[in-house]
């Protein structure tokens, strides 16, 4: 509180004002300097803190906003909106006004069985596009808020999620039911400011769950020099055929060598990718010296593709046909089996049965299988016998749904004459 009085009057104990050159009362001063009368001038005078013991009660109302919106945007709240720095993976280091952390821990005093729980954070305050992730002690809490961001939050959200996080929780998040957009785009929190050839395998190893949302020219990026990483795409079983070719054709420029079985090896399902043109050139005995695991990678290969590496390895120089197989030879076809025709099939040996694996079995259609004989099936192993019978039960029951159709398909006319008279009648 001030109140005006003359400077020349003022002493140390001094608390109210002393007026000795005004005649004036006090409200006509103000009235005349409002109309800017000059005979009114507060030159001469000073300004006076007069201390008063009264105290303004708070208004419980105000308060309660105070702390919800501190519980939800954070201590230095300014008006309802916490001012975050934010630095994205692609931008700069920026001034955010709308940025907030979308928490559910509002509802924290809710336990059961004497335990805390966990919510959802309250989608009414999440701003699209200004969410960030808070990384608290309460590593569940922190996993829902990072779903309500996945979730109800837009790509320039996801890209503010801390790369580490996306590295420890990428098979959570894999198993989100979400836009893919937002799934490619933890890729970009991951690599950050870094060059994709600068990607270390470890980092993509940790990274794999989510590796196939990755668009092939950037998996193309990558160091494909290093021996690891060119096996990790080769053995990741979720890659399609556009994306192991793009890498494929740019390891083919990179390498002159790749032909040597020492390479192809290494590639894996990246062989769905070469053009079967470049690999009629390879020698036959090269296909000898191929690793035993290597047909089981080839997930990206159309039934075409498999049928020429099917008949590449038939050759009399490599693997012969298909009663001189061994129990080694049939394990090591792999995925190859699921193109070899009935009549192929039942003439392998009975003994080198014990080489089909449960993944093989899995992929061989039914009109191959109905062609084992019983003295293969006695040296199946159990998984594989197992989803055998698995398969021709089923096999069955389509069948007999399939001749029930029939029949009713033959009676139709006496069907649709019965509702007919059905219809007329209630009519």
């Amino acid at each position: 509180m001030f109140t005006l009085s003359e400077n020349d009057n003022i002493s140390e104990s001094q608390c109210g004002t002393t007026v000795s050159r005004l005649e004036a009362p006090i409200q006509d001063m103000i009235k005349m300097k409002l109309e800017k009368d000059p005979r009114f001038s507060t030159s001469g005078f000073s300004f006076v803190t007069i201390s008063i013991g009264t105290t303004k009660a708070s208004d419980p109302l105000t308060k309660f906003e105070k702390v919800f919106q501190e519980v939800l945007y954070g201590t230095k709240a300014e008006g309802g909106v916490t001012k975050i720095k934010v630095k994205t993976a692609l931008e700069n280091e920026e001034r955010d006004e709308l940025a907030h952390w979308p928490s559910g821990q509002v509802m924290r005093a809710e336990t059961f069985q004497d335990r805390g729980s966990v919510h959802l954070p309250f989608l009414e305050y999440m701003h699209r596009g200004h969410s960030v992730l808070k990384m608290t002690n309460d590593f569940m809490q922190t996993a829902v808020d990072a779903f309500a961001i996945f979730v109800s939050g837009d790509i320039s959200d996801v890209l503010r999620l801390p790369g580490s996080y996306v590295l420890q929780s990428a098979r959570t998040i894999a198993m989100m039911r979400v836009a893919h957009e937002k799934l490619a785009a933890t890729w970009d929190v991951v690599r950050g400011t870094r060059m994709a050839s600068e990607i270390t395998y470890e980092t993509l190893e940790r990274f794999r769950p989510l590796f196939k949302y990755i668009n092939g020219r950037e998996m193309a990026r990558l160091n494909l020099s290093d021996d690891k990483i060119l096996s990790f795409i080769g053995t990741h079983p979720d890659l399609n055929r556009h994306q192991v070719g793009v890498v494929a054709n740019r390891y083919i420029h990179l390498n002159p060598h790749w032909s040597d079985a020492k390479y192809l090896n290494l590639m894996n399902n990246l062989l769905c990718g070469v053009p079967m043109i470049f690999m009629r050139r390879i020698p036959e005995n090269t296909y000898l010296q191929l690793t035993h695991q290597l047909f089981y990678h080839i997930r990206a290969c159309d039934p075409l593709q498999r049928r020429f590496y099917l008949a590449m390895m038939m050759r009399t120089q490599a693997l012969g046909k298909s009663y001189s197989w061994s129990a080694r030879e049939v394990s090591r076809l792999g995925l190859l089996l699921a193109e070899v025709s009935g009549p192929d099939l039942s003439a392998i040996n009975p003994e080198a049965m014990s080489g089909l694996t449960a993944q093989v079995m899995l992929e061989m259609p039914i009109h191959s299988l109905r062609s084992i004989t019983e003295m293969q099936i006695r040296n199946l192993e159990t998984k594989p016998l197992n989803i055998l019978a698995r398969k021709l039960i089923a096999y069955q029951a389509q069948q007999l749904a399939a001749a029930t159709a029939s029949r009713l398909f033959r009676s139709r006319p006496t069907v649709v004459l019965f509702l007919s008279l059905l219809v007329y009648i209630c009519l």
